[in-house]
């Protein structure tokens, strides 16, 4: 099978998003559970939107 031309599939780039969304509401001084509920909310609002 031959290797994709460009490594950093769609799926990879919106993993990536989502965890420098995570990372960055961590930095911001959120714990690491009410990051990972602000990211959910984040996710779950952009899915009801996008059906």
């Amino acid at each position: 099978m031959p290797e994709p031309s460009d490594p950093m599939t769609a799926l990879a780039a919106a993993a990536a998003q989502v965890h420098e969304l995570y990372r960055s509401y961590m930095d911001a001084g959120f714990t690491e559970q009410q990051a990972l509920e602000l990211t959910k909310a984040v996710l779950a609002a952009g899915v009801r939107g996008a059906a």
